[in-house]
């Protein structure tokens, strides 16, 4: 362009829900109402108020769907005379629909890049601009198979950004005498040059002109920018013969230019200018990195260094707004947190970012991965299927410039009678167009043949409908595990689908973030609940607590992935919390990008990072005299090698005291992979009944694992199975009783696992585990021989594991270790209770006392016998009647 009239302000604004007035000249008329744009219907209120969505995902205040009208006056200067227009609507939502002076100008959709509409030569002076945008009719892109919901896809979903009406970026008229249509470049960072490709369009001359008068006098010019200030000028006489004109230019930049890639983000900017007798048709701009990607067998390749990608999703979810940011300072606000925890990778879910996005990951070193705005059954509606292609089509002539924009991909977790075909030509099209970026079929599944990259659901530690069979329910905490079986399965590179998925409770003192266009009625009703049970005091010390077993779940899931050799990266899902599908609140940021109170991203970054130690042990609970026996590795992505040295590990008690030591010496450590330090062992004979930290340094970084040491012996305890007539006299006469049921005569509640809810119970159909980890009540005197901390640790898998929780039901025990129930339900469990009742003592618990070989639970008993052996505190008392009717429902009789 060589001039622009911005149209962002004041617009008349209309309704149209039935579609009643497109064919009755309605874009004729004067609208009464008006409307600021940028922006959308529901910001500006306009519509009636709308249902609660509940549980389901966040409420829109003000739900528009259908066609609205937006209209207003504009000037074209007298300098634009003989100059071509084109409107630009940067992020409509829906059918656009554009008249000019009453007259049509045509329709565009597209979910993905700005709408761009040739206005012709339009004369100077005023001039009046009609939209209609319809959000109603959209292609079916959320048609996904799961849980009849018809509309999941994140680009169009009220799961996340909701269907909005409106335009929330540039809305502007471009203007310009001819077209520089397309520039491209082609980096090659090893010969440092760059291939420009460029389009022109010659608008004012019909093709027989050139053939009978003489040509004019073209000039390209074109000059980089480099990143360090210098500038590269070249000049060129193009061949202007027709109408269209292909151009190629090579450019050879400077030996010392600087390249791009996350430790680096250099960017450089191109500026192309087409001059034709001494004056400027067109003028246009493009950013760059001198970056290239490549596929080398499983592994990444960023220029010739192998990368590994931590990522997470960004599913579009901006509660504030209902749509996503269209500014720098918005996507600041977004990488800032991904690159807080580490995180160096953002894939898209089934939609595409605006342009701000990507210049700010550009700037930050950020790779991304974008998807076209589906996760439907495709291959069977040649309507939708074309969408799709013309989608990336749009996708890579807008972004693909962009360093940051690493891997395209059609779309989530597809299917269709048609998809493998249609997949294998998508990937096999576009890579051989555009080979700057990664192509992939669909995130998940399937895996075809030609992708260059692939990821699957199975390297995680939980995968969907496993419930309590999955790794850390099912076993207790080691660290050996890896997923070679699966990288050894697929010559391409692997990259983890959708990792972690771990829950926290809510955070509802969040609830007054939610001023925008959305209610969060699902928290709303999460807090009326606890209040009617009296327990709303219980919500902060519930997510902080179960906040600190995601963090450890996290822990352990990234570094299963960094363990993996020959792995290209994983991507959670994620570390924001999506308020949508049931409510998922996975992240350890809140929906609003912000770290819930729980969350020390320093701390995270210590396990997700580009160097980070690691350990491999076969476990972490040990008794006196059993040495700790580990594996030090690296994981070693670096920007460039490590020079030899040494990794020093600790072990430190709960005071902070050190109570061993010892160093491994290492040569040289290239980067690019995991290197094996050396072997440690820890001595525990004279180690105190404790809980310890291992912290082991290397390479720059630090990372550190808790274990476990218990003495050996067992205790005596007066158990009982059931709570009877006997039992109750027993407790009346003075005695101390252990009610301990079994598992199976525990009332079916909720089922224990060690790990927190897997993203929710409502769209998992209540999978298990339906809790969040447990509260020990350290104030208790049974910890003062028990190791642990407030929130879950791993040496209580023991304790939980093919157990239930027992419900007391509101009844006044004195809790020693409950348990965080799912926020849908909020029951009142525990694992182990205690109250007077007449003149004895009443510990209940849900813990396997009886069973051996169990040395957590023997720890715990011997604990508890040293505790009843003091004379009786100032526990609850429960009346006897109270205890048997909770007995009754607690229990199967």
């Amino acid at each position: 362009m060589i001039d622009q009239i911005e149209l962002a302000g004041e617009w008349q604004f209309a309704f149209d829900p039935n579609d009643e007035w497109r064919n009755e000249g309605y874009h004729t008329a004067v609208f009464d109402d008006r409307i600021s744009l940028p922006g959308t219907v529901d910001l500006a209120g306009k519509a009636p108020a709308g249902e609660s969505a509940g549980m389901a995902h966040l409420t829109r205040r003000r739900p528009y769907v259908g066609a609205a009208w937006y209209a207003r006056d504009f000037d074209i200067p007298a300098a634009h005379e003989g100059l071509f227009h084109e409107l630009i609507l940067e992020r409509p939502h829906g059918k656009v629909s554009i008249w000019l002076d009453d007259l049509p100008v045509g329709n565009d959709l597209g979910l993905c890049t700005p709408n761009r509409f040739l206005l012709g030569q339009v004369k100077p002076g005023r001039h009046r601009l009609v939209m209609r945008i319809d959000n109603a009719n959209l292609p079916l892109v959320g048609g996904a198979h799961m849980h009849a919901m018809p509309h999941v896809a994140h680009s169009t979903s009220d799961h996340t950004q909701t269907n909005w009406n409106g335009v929330v970026g540039d809305i502007r008229v471009n203007a310009f005498a001819a077209r520089i249509a397309r520039l491209d470049i082609f980096p090659d960072a090893a010969a440092i040059d760059v291939k420009v490709e460029m389009d022109g369009l010659d608008m004012d001359n019909a093709w027989p002109k050139f053939w009978n008068e003489p040509g004019h006098a073209d000039e390209l010019r074109l000059a980089v920018a480099l990143s360090d200030g210098r500038v590269i000028e070249h000049n060129e006489t193009p061949d202007i013969d027709s109408a269209f004109t292909r151009l190629d230019v090579r450019l050879t930049l400077p030996d010392d230019a600087a390249r791009w890639d996350e430790f680096s983000p250099a960017i450089h900017h191109l500026t192309a200018e087409w001059w034709r007798d001494g004056v400027c048709l067109d003028r246009r701009e493009t950013s760059f990195g001198l970056r290239s990607l490549e596929r080398e067998g499983r592994h990444i390749l960023v220029n010739g260094r192998r990368i590994f990608l931590r990522g997470t999703l960004d599913c579009c979810i901006f509660p504030k707004t209902g749509h996503p940011p269209t500014d720098r300072a918005g996507w600041r606000t977004v990488f800032e947190a991904v690159a807080e925890h580490g995180l160096n990778h953002v894939r898209f879910h089934s939609w595409c970012p605006p342009r701000a996005a990507f210049e700010v990951a550009d700037d930050m070193g950020i790779y991304l991965h974008i998807e076209t705005p589906v996760w439907c059954v495709i291959g069977g509606n040649p309507d939708l299927d074309a969408f799709i292609r013309r989608e990336a089509d749009r996708i890579l002539a807008e972004y693909g410039n962009h360093p940051s924009f690493i891997m395209l991909t059609v779309g989530n977790e597809l299917y269709g009678a048609g998809l493998h075909a249609f997949l294998e030509r998508f990937m096999q099209d576009y890579h051989d167009r555009d080979p700057r970026h990664l192509y992939n079929g669909s995130s998940g599944w399937p895996s075809v043949k030609r992708a260059g990259y692939l990821s699957k659901p199975e390297p995680r530690s939980h995968r969907w409908g496993e419930g309590l069979k999955s790794r850390l329910n099912a076993l207790p905490l080691e660290t050996e595990t890896d997923w070679s079986e699966w990288v050894e399965s697929t010559p391409q590179p692997l990259i983890g689908h959708e990792i972690g998925q771990w829950c926290a409770f809510p955070d509802l003192a969040t609830r007054e973030l939610y001023d925008g266009p959305l209610a969060n009625d699902a928290f709303d009703r999460v807090a009326d609940d606890l209040a009617n049970k009296r327990r709303l005091d219980q919500a902060e010390e519930k997510l902080l607590c179960s906040g600190a077993l995601q963090v450890a779940l996290y822990k352990e899931d990234i570094e299963a992935s960094l363990r993996t050799p020959d792995y290209a990266g994983f991507q959670l899902l994620g570390i924001q919390d999506f308020p949508g599908q049931g409510t998922a609140l996975v992240g350890v940021a809140d929906a609003f990008w912000r770290p819930k109170p729980y969350d020390d991203p320093a701390a995270f970054r210590r396990f997700c990072g580009p160097v980070v130690p690691l350990l491999r042990a076969r476990g972490f609970v040990l008794t006196k005299g059993e040495p700790f026996t580990a594996r030090a590795e690296l994981s070693c992505f670096a920007a460039s090698d490590l020079d030899p040295g040494s990794a020093e590990w600790r072990v430190l008690d709960a005071e902070g005291r050190v109570v061993a030591s010892g160093h491994i010496s290492h040569g040289r450590l290239t980067t690019g992979g995991i290197h094996t330090l050396g072997q440690i062992v820890v001595q525990t004979t004279e180690l105190a009944q404790a809980r310890y930290i291992l912290d082991l340094s290397a390479g720059g970084a630090g990372n550190s694992w808790d274990f476990w040491v218990f003495d050996t012996g067992a205790a005596a305890l007066p158990l009982v199975s059931q709570l009877g007539k006997a039992e109750l006299a027993r407790l009346e006469a003075g005695e101390t009783l252990v009610f301990a049921p079994a598992p199976d005569a525990i009332a079916p509640n909720a089922e224990l696992g060690h790990t927190t809810v897997f993203w929710n119970t409502v769209w998992t159909d209540n999978q298990p585990p339906h809790t969040l980890g447990l509260i020990n009540r350290l104030e208790h005197g049974v910890f003062r021989d028990f190791p642990a901390d407030k929130h879950s640790g791993w040496h209580e898998w023991e304790l939980t594991h093919r157990r239930r929780a027992l419900d007391l039901q509101g009844l006044g025990f004195t809790r020693i270790i409950d348990v965080i129930d799912d926020w849908n339900a909020n029951r009142d469990l525990a694992l182990l209770a205690e109250a007077r009742v007449g003149a004895g003592r009443l510990i209940v618990s849900a813990i396997d006392f009886a069973s051996s070989g169990r040395p957590v639970a023997s720890a715990l008993a011997r604990a508890l016998a040293s505790y009843l052996d003091e004379p009786d505190p100032d526990a609850s008392v429960i009346e006897p009647e109270s205890l048997v009717k909770w007995a009754r429902t607690a229990t199967i009789s």
